[in-house]
C-alpha cells in the first residue's frame, strides 16, 4: 500500500517595499507640519516610525526570491540625496501626503531599483512614480495649512523592508543599502 507524498511546503511570503525613511531631523518636521493640519473626526494619523516613501513596492516575495533581490539592491551605486519636502496635500483615495521637490537624484535611485527588481528576476509593477509619504488615512475633509516650511532630508540610504499588515502592524528592515558618492574610475593609460 503506497501511501501519497505532501507537497512541498510552500515558501512563506513576504509583502516587500524598497523605501526611504526620513531621519530624525526630517520627521519632527513633518510631525511639525502635520499639527498644523485640521484633521475630521476618524482620520489616522501615520505612526512616525512607518512614515516613509516608497521607492517600489513588490507585494508578496518569497524568500528565496527575497534573497536574490538582497544581493541585486546591494549592487546599487547611487550618491546621497538632499530632498526637501515642500508641499502637501490630500488625495481623492482620502490619504494626506507631503510630498518632494522633483529631484532628478530621487529619479535615478527609482529607476536603478526597478532595474535591481529586474536583475533579481521579479516583476515590475507598471505605474508612474510619484514620490510622496503619507501621514494620514481617513482624510477625507482634511484641512492643511495654507503653506509649508520646506523640509531638508538628507537620504543616506535606501531599505528593504518586510510589512506586517496584522496587528500589531510593523515594518522589518530587511537590508540596509547605503548610497555612496560615485568614486571616478581610474583612467588607464
Amino acid at each position: 500500500m503506497s501511501r501519497a507524498v505532501p507537497p512541498p511546503a510552500a515558501l512563506p511570503l513576504r509583502r516587500l517595499f524598497v523605501g526611504l525613511f526620513p531621519d530624525t531631523a526630517a520627521r519632527a518636521a513633518i510631525e511639525a507640519h502635520r499639527r498644523d493640519w485640521w484633521w475630521p473626526r476618524g482620520h489616522r494619523l501615520t505612526d512616525p516610525a512607518r512614515i516613509h516613501l516608497t521607492l517600489h513596492f513588490l507585494g508578496d516575495v518569497d524568500a528565496e526570491a527575497t534573497q536574490r533581490l538582497r544581493q541585486a539592491l546591494a549592487e546599487v551605486r547611487q550618491p546621497p540625496l538632499d530632498l526637501v519636502l515642500d508641499r502637501s496635500c490630500t488625495w481623492k483615495n482620502d490619504i494626506a501626503v507631503v510630498q518632494p521637490a522633483p529631484h532628478a537624484g530621487l529619479e535615478a535611485l527609482h529607476a536603478a531599483v526597478v532595474d535591481a527588481v529586474r536583475r533579481a528576476g521579479l516583476p515590475v509593477r507598471d505605474g508612474r512614480f510619484t514620490p510622496h509619504l503619507t501621514i494620514a488615512r481617513q482624510a477625507r475633509g482634511a484641512a492643511r495649512p495654507p503653506q509649508m516650511a520646506p523640509v531638508p532630508w538628507r537620504v543616506d540610504e535606501f531599505v528593504l523592508v518586510a510589512s506586517r499588515l496584522a496587528p500589531p502592524v510593523r515594518y522589518e528592515a530587511l537590508a540596509r543599502c547605503p548610497l555612496q558618492p560615485h568614486r571616478p574610475q581610474p583612467v588607464v593609460m
